[in-house]
């Protein structure tokens, strides 16, 4: 830990330190480049005032030629400056995720959060102070969406160990490389900041052919050529002669204007996107030059490059983007007026662009969303990575396919608190439901959901806060953050009754789940809660199924007299002293049997 602590800050230093000295490089740079200029002013108004002689017409041209040359210089000093800086800013947004200074952490992923999904509310996945909050160093639309894939993926049906394996090699690699990691994200966030997603992009690579008619195209050759042909004959001849390459002036009028609304639809959508197009080809070259080792990443850069990497940089995705961009350079030449009346007059201007977009879009067009959504998912491997700086001493978690779920952790934490004021325990269920009792405040719901929230970055491919962990391939559902309703005319108790038959519902599968609940039934009586969550208790034991339910009903946890259902008890616990009530948040065994309530109400007055 303190080791992490002193590289973040020795880094922090370096970036500062060489972006003071590139500054000043700039600055000194910036008063040569307005002496030469000066020095241009003076030769030049020397030459036209004291006497026309060679040398100062010379001297003038050389010191327009180094201002020109120090103006270039600069920019590129201005722009490794920018990069610093943007560098430091992420440095500093590292720092703060291991001081969990939300903060400075601007992309909550409100805007991702599903709706209605089997523990993504209950597991602050996403908005305020949340899971992606704290780990996303996503900055395009594709890393984002994929972050959030990842992180849902515990509630999907065909969960693929393998996959899950494959992703913890490739994070394991990028988390030993923290330079690395802030290099790729500065990329990402100069290239994509403010332009959002390439959406035109996509919409033009998935539109149906571009290309003009065959039998359009080849009336537009012609009549050029009979043009041009008939113009240089007129120019020859003379007199009457001109009214010939008047009429194919007046058929090359009417050609533009029949073909202008169809092609203007086209060339809009290129308008759109083509502003994106060396931001993304810089986003690539990064990937395509970054030297890797797992599987996972070496198969995305075989995506960058296509199916053979031996071809070379001309089948890369940088390379293809940068042909697409000089295509559309044609086409801005043909955005204004004047350009675009006196290019299409004198050639088929439209038609060939059209037909140059159509080849580039049939040919590399068609792997380019593929290589867009490597993006994605290289910036989503790099998020989960985060996790090795903020927990130094986090462990990969060790994940079997079991038709018998189990979790197994020993000094395991919740990844939202600080370290510092972390309590981490031991926890381990191999068969049935977890009882937890324990009065309010105790820790009873963070348990919960400190094993919801570590199975999900387990799952995902990320390490967790813990010593040791081992859990089986299983399904995630939750019921704990209930909320109601009111426009829709939806009270707790029903929202928590939909949660809890979600929950049913997965099971009824018969697929391996972990389940977690919290406080069951807390909106209504006392004997229908009891009633009520015995009879979920009941539905839920199966072979396939282990779970978590925290509870105040000790009434509940006496209805196993029978041992009709696995059951194994756990508490959490606190003391009174002169200063007060406290706790140590530290998991026992066995069932609570203490209460505080009376306690808490007396301390704000309510109670006497």
């Amino acid at each position: 830990m303190e080791n992490r602590d002193s590289v973040l800050e020795s880094r922090s230093s370096a970036l500062a330190s060489e972006r003071h000295a590139l500054e000043a490089k700039a600055g000194n740079l910036a008063n040569l480049r307005g002496v030469f200029f000066v020095g241009f002013l003076i030769c030049f108004i020397t030459y036209f005032t004291w006497g026309r002689k060679l040398a100062l017409l010379i001297g003038a041209v050389l010191f327009l030629l180094l201002f020109i040359v120090f103006v270039v210089i600069h920019g590129k000093l201005k722009s490794k400056a920018q990069r610093l800086v943007v560098l430091s800013e992420i440095n500093d947004r590292y720092i703060a995720r291991t001081k969990h200074d939300f903060s400075k952490l601007s992309d909550d992923g409100s805007d991702l959060a599903p709706d209605k999904h089997p523990y993504s509310s209950d597991l602050d996945l996403f908005g305020e102070k949340s899971l992606f909050s704290l780990i996303s160093v996503a900055h395009t639309t594709f890393g984002r969406s994929q972050l959030k894939k990842w992180l849902l993926y515990a509630s999907e049906e065909n969960m693929d160990l393998e996959d899950i394996r494959s992703r913890q090699k490739a994070v394991a690699e990028l988390s030993e490389q923290l330079v690395l990691m802030e290099e790729l994200e500065a990329s990402t966030e100069l290239n994509v900041k403010g332009r959002g997603s390439p959406r035109a992009l996509i919409a033009f690579v998935d539109s149906d052919s571009v290309a003009p008619g065959k039998r359009i195209l080849m009336i537009r050759i012609i009549n050029t050529i009979l043009l041009w042909v008939s113009f240089i004959v007129a120019l020859i001849f003379g007199g009457y002669v001109f009214f010939v390459p008047l009429t194919f002036f007046v058929i090359q009028l009417l050609l533009m204007a029949w073909g202008y609304k169809d092609n203007g639809y086209m060339f809009d959508i290129v308008e759109k996107f083509y502003p994106e197009l060396p931001a993304y080809s810089n986003i690539f070259t990064e990937l395509e030059d970054t030297e890797v080792h797992s599987d996972y990443l070496l198969a995305i850069k075989k995506r960058l490059y296509g199916e053979n990497e031996a071809e070379g940089k001309g089948k890369s995705a940088s390379n293809q983007l940068q042909s697409l961009y000089k295509i559309c350079l044609l086409v801005q030449a043909r955005m204004q007026p004047l350009l675009y009346f006196v290019l299409n007059v004198v050639f088929p201007f439209d038609e060939l662009c059209l037909k140059l977009l159509e080849n580039w879009r049939s040919g590399a067009g068609n792997s380019i969303p593929d290589k867009l959504l490597a993006i994605g998912e290289w910036e989503a491997l790099m998020s989960l990575a985060v996790m090795r700086t903020i927990y130094p001493n986090g462990v990969i978690p060790e994940i079997t396919e079991s038709s018998t779920p189990f979790f197994k952790a020993k000094s395991i934490g919740h990844p939202l608190i600080e370290e510092k004021r972390l309590v981490r325990n031991d926890f381990s269920l191999e068969k049935g439901c977890a009882m937890i009792t324990g009065s309010n405040m105790s820790g009873k719901t963070t348990l919960l959901r400190t094993v919801g929230i570590n199975a999900v970055l387990a799952y995902a491919g990320a390490v967790c806060p813990a010593e040791s962990l081992s859990l089986s391939l299983m399904n995630v559902a939750a019921s704990m953050r209930i909320e109601d309703n009111l426009g829709e005319g939806v009270s707790t108790f029903y929202a928590e009754l939909v949660k809890i038959e979600r929950i049913v519902n997965i099971a009824r599968k018969g697929k391996p789940l972990l389940f977690l609940i919290d406080e069951i039934f807390r909106g209504t009586n006392s004997k229908d809660r009891t009633d009520g969550a015995w009879t979920v208790l009941k539905q839920l034991h199966k072979q396939t199924i282990i779970g978590l339910m925290s509870t105040h009903d000790y009434e509940l946890c006496k209805m196993n007299g029978t041992k009709e259902v696995d059951l194994v008890y756990y508490h959490f616990s606190e003391y009174f002293d002169d200063d007060g009530l406290h706790f140590d948040y530290r998991l026992r065994d066995g069932m609570s049997t203490e209460t505080n309530a009376k306690y808490l109400m007396k301390m704000v007055g309510i109670y006497d």
